[in-house]
């Protein structure tokens, strides 16, 4: 990708003697130190650019056919109050579930087939008997129709009247000529992908090559009336001048922009009345493993990961306030956190990706499975309408499932 702001600097230290130790009233001598290099790039965040800052932050990427959507609903029948049933993927049997599985059991049970991958499935809903259960394909299994819908075995289910649980397969999209989906999930290996950077700073004043480059950030916002922008915080090792300039024409990525009216934040499946958002990504790269006998950081390694989801709201009622305060949308008094639902933030274009089959806008889904809202204080002044800026911190309790998943759609089949 090819930006026009941002750059990365010099952070280097001139080392001189301590007075402490010895020497006069005057600084007698001084040497440089380590040296790494870090800045900011921020950007309009279309959908190929975009791509490689996700792909260097998670370390995932899986390309497949896109513009098709495909669920598989369980739900349960004959109000079973015990017992256990199976689901079967492509000839391979699960083992058993209880009558009362919550989304996460069910997940668990899929991604431990042989044939089912822990990015290739995520499900949503429960739990079990009252609510269905949602599995959506993804990774190398989206856009491929995800094999013949699952069959369940309700034999073991007890009370009721014939409890049985009833597997209905949805598709959307079917025709994904010009499309393809791109799934990017944060790995847990101790390395992510190092970037190439060229800047041509100043038409002139110097070009400068980075490499073994990281990106410890990334930022994402939008207000309801603005553009959907990107940051990413970069660092890089190593560092060289005077570099012939790489001819770039033509890299740009041009595509459309996003305006916040396509842009909408979920919470436990309901859309929240948002006026903006704002999203940080971050995996705390140690960035001061100086060796001796080296001006250079010996090595880029990622520290804690954090995912945490800002949004603006105008308040509508007191679910919200009682979820973060209580713990529980439905609590009366103060107790324990209860209710940790998934976020999901999705945008898209008003244009469509050109020569697709049916006509399909970019798309971009971040979701978070897990995520606890943080207390905040209700702001109240007279008759002005009540708006809150609330926080969701995104949760791994689960580690089979990943922090978040973010699906892309464009016209590109691979971008690095």
């Amino acid at each position: 990708m090819k930006l026009k702001t941002g750059a990365l600097s010099a952070n280097r230290d001139l080392l001189i003697p301590d007075p402490e130790i010895g020497g006069g009233r005057d600084v007698n001598d001084a040497f440089l130190g380590g040296v790494t290099f870090t800045g900011d790039y921020e950007f309009y965040a279309r959908y190929e650019g975009l791509m490689t800052m996700l792909y260097a932050a998670f370390g995932f990427k899986a390309d497949g056919p896109g513009g098709v959507d495909e669920k598989d609903t369980l739900t349960v029948t004959g109000a079973p109050t015990g017992g256990t049933f199976t689901l079967t993927y492509s000839s391979q049997t699960t083992a058993a579930i209880p009558w009362n599985a919550t989304a996460a059991q069910i997940q668990t049970a899929l991604i431990n087939l042989s044939n089912i991958g822990p990015n290739e499935v995520r499900c949503t809903g429960g739990p079990f008997p009252g609510t269905g259960v949602v599995v959506n394909w993804g990774g190398t299994l989206s856009g491929t129709l995800a094999g013949a819908p699952m069959t369940a075995t309700s034999a073991g289910l007890t009370g009721g009247t014939t409890p049985t649980v009833v597997v209905t397969r949805t598709t959307t999209g079917l025709s994904n000529v010009g499309t393809y989906n791109h799934l990017f999930v944060p790995v847990d290996s101790s390395t992510l992908p190092m970037l190439g950077i060229e800047e041509n700073i100043g038409g002139g004043f110097d070009v400068y090559r980075y490499r073994d480059a990281v990106v410890n950030t990334l930022h994402l916002e939008a207000d309801a009336n603005g553009y959907l922008m990107g940051t990413a915080g970069v660092i890089a090792r190593l560092q060289d001048a005077q570099a012939s300039a790489v001819d770039v024409s033509g890299l740009y990525d041009n595509l459309d922009l996003v305006v916040g009216t396509n842009v909408t934040v979920t919470f436990g499946g309901v859309s929240l009345p948002a006026k903006s958002f704002n999203l940080d990504y971050t995996n705390n790269f140690e960035s001061d493993d100086f060796r001796l006998g080296s001006f250079y950081i010996g090595d880029l390694t990622p520290k804690r990961r954090e995912l945490t989801i800002g949004v603006s709201i105008r308040e509508q009622d007191k679910t919200l306030w009682r979820q973060a305060t209580y713990g529980s949308s439905v609590a009366t008094a103060v107790g324990g956190l209860i209710q940790k639902q998934d976020v999901v933030i999705t945008a898209s274009t008003y244009s469509t990706i050109p020569n697709s089959s049916p006509s399909l806008a970019y798309q971009m889904q971040w979701r978070m499975p897990y995520a606890a809202l943080k207390p905040y204080a209700l702001s109240v002044s007279g008759d002005d309408v009540m708006e809150s800026d609330i926080e969701f911190q995104a949760l791994r309790p689960i580690p089979t499932t990943p922090l978040c998943y973010v699906n892309v759609i464009n016209g590109r089949a691979t971008v690095a």
